[in-house]
């Protein structure tokens, strides 16, 4: 499916970032992660403030979603189905939320570059990008 403005870039940040918040969750859920609950409750601590972050910039730039169509950018490359991390142990967690990280901080990129137009909602996008690398630091 393709990201063709604003609003479809914005919307699918929203959705990649409820989804780590939703492992996050999980994880934290577990009785066989209780050594990584300190790092995941931070790193939830971070998804829920980029969730906010991603409905401000959305909220404050919405003139911006009728004036440009975006061309080539589509959310496949981003897509990752739900793992249940119900069934996951502490040795599959890490990897799988490197990743998660590892795939928000392209897409930002990515989307960064295709909204460079509106450069306030590009500078979010490549501060959220930066978010994510500084999380990387916390589970790594």
């Amino acid at each position: 499916m393709p990201l063709v403005n604003f609003g479809s870039i914005l919307s699918f940040a929203e959705e990649i970032e409820t989804q780590q918040l939703e492992i996050y969750n999980q994880v934290l859920a577990l009785p066989h992660c209780a050594e990584m609950k300190k790092d995941i409750q931070a790193l939830a601590k971070a998804a829920q403030k980029r969730i906010s972050e991603v409905r401000r910039v959305r909220r404050e730039n919405v003139t911006e979603m009728i004036l440009e169509t975006i061309e080539g950018f589509s959310r496949e490359p981003f897509l990752m189905k739900t793992p249940d991390a119900a069934a996951m142990t502490t040795e599959e967690i890490t990897p799988l939320i490197l990743h998660m990280g590892d795939r928000a901080m392209d897409f930002y990129d990515k989307a960064a570059l295709k909204l460079k137009g509106q450069a306030e909602v590009a500078r979010a996008l490549k501060g959220l990008k930066k978010k994510h690398a500084k999380d990387k630091g916390i589970i790594s």
